[in-house]
């Protein structure tokens, strides 16, 4: 009995780690894969940086949910997964792919700490090549 206890209080734990450690909120994952820009805005600075498709935006938190409300009404989402999380120095980044339903786009995301949430200071979205390269001779 003691050791089915011991065995439930470290998998707990192991859970908490994991969650705590996580770079992107999962309610950011889901409203990215739901192409829910109003959601979205929850996880947004006050100010960001954005570069969507090779246009460049310094814009205010409402003008960002207006840039990807319009971004979803052209790419229509399906699924959004994080391939991989990491830190540099201060803030922490995230690249994930977001599955729509004209292609495919790789997100990076860049997140900074503010008030206890993890807030995005920076987004791109680029179109995800169609093309894999071939190794030369």
């Amino acid at each position: 009995m003691k050791q089915r206890i011991l065995t439930i209080c470290l998998l707990n734990t192991l859970v908490l780690l994991q969650v705590l450690g996580q770079t992107v909120p999962e309610g950011l994952v889901e409203a990215m894969g739901q192409g829910n820009a109003s959601a979205m805005s929850e996880y947004f600075h006050q100010s960001l940086e954005m570069s969507i498709l090779d246009e460049d935006y310094e814009c205010s938190k409402n003008q960002a949910t207006r840039i990807m409300q319009s971004f979803f009404k052209k790419h229509e989402a399906r699924e959004f997964k994080v391939s991989f999380e990491g830190t540099k120095e201060q803030s922490k980044y995230a690249i994930g792919t977001l599955s729509t339903a004209d292609g495919t786009f790789r997100v990076n995301l860049f997140f900074i700490n503010k008030e206890g949430k993890r807030l995005i200071y920076y987004l791109s979205i680029e179109k995800e090549s169609q093309y894999e390269l071939i190794p030369g001779p």
